[in-house]
C-alpha cells in the first residue's frame, strides 16, 4: 500500500480591522464631506497609531493587503503605524467605499480578496467598523473580551480575527475574534 502524503495544514488567515486614530475636528462651521475627509490626526492620534503599530509587530502581523479609506486621518494612521513585521511590503489599496461604509460594505470587500491573500488589514471608520466587530464577536467571543466590546470602538481601536477559509469564501461563522484593543 503506497504512503499517502500528509494533508497540508490549512493556513490560518488573519485580519485586523482598525479605526483611524484621533483626528482634529473640521474647521468651525465647515460641515461638508471634503472638510471631514481632510481632518488630520492630532499629536495624540499619531502616538496611538504608533503604539498600535508596535502591537502589530509584536504579534508578528504581516499583512499582504491593506485596504484604507481615502480620508487624511486614515492615511496618516497607516503612516504612523510604521512598518509591519518582516521585510515584505503589503499591497496598499485606497478604497473610496470604506469612507462612511456600512458593515455590509466592509464585509462585501472581503469577497473581492483573492484566494492567495491570507493576512489583511482594513483601516476605516465608525459606525461601520464597530457594528461589524460586534456582529462577528457575537458569534465567537473569547472569554475576557466581552467587557472590551462594551467600550465601543473609539479611535485607534483594533480587532483581530482569524478564519480557516479564504476571505472571499468565509461566511460570518468562519470569522473568529482573537484579540481586541479598545483603549
Amino acid at each position: 500500500m503506497p504512503d499517502t502524503p500528509a494533508a497540508s495544514p490549512v493556513p490560518t488567515r488573519r485580519m485586523v480591522l482598525m479605526r483611524h486614530a484621533q483626528a482634529a475636528p473640521a474647521p468651525f462651521g465647515d460641515m461638508g464631506m471634503q472638510a471631514d475627509l481632510d481632518r488630520p490626526l492630532t499629536a495624540r492620534g499619531r502616538q496611538s497609531a504608533a503604539s498600535r503599530g508596535a502591537q502589530l509587530r509584536a504579534r508578528r502581523f504581516a499583512p499582504e493587503l491593506v485596504m484604507v479609506s481615502p480620508s487624511v486621518r486614515t492615511r496618516q494612521t497607516l503612516d504612523a503605524i510604521g512598518s509591519f513585521y518582516g521585510d515584505r511590503q503589503p499591497d496598499i489599496r485606497y478604497v473610496n467605499a470604506l469612507y462612511d461604509a456600512m458593515p455590509e460594505t466592509i464585509r462585501d470587500l472581503l469577497y473581492e480578496v483573492p484566494d492567495n491573500i491570507n493576512n489583511i488589514m482594513i483601516l476605516a471608520h465608525n459606525p461601520g467598523l464597530q457594528a461589524l466587530v460586534a456582529h462577528w464577536a457575537a458569534r465567537h467571543c473569547p472569554p475576557g473580551l466581552e467587557n472590551a466590546l462594551h467600550l465601543g470602538f473609539p479611535p485607534a481601536s483594533m480587532a483581530c480575527f482569524t478564519a480557516t477559509r479564504a476571505w472571499n469564501q468565509a461566511d460570518d461563522g468562519d470569522i473568529r475574534l482573537t484579540g481586541l484593543s479598545c483603549q
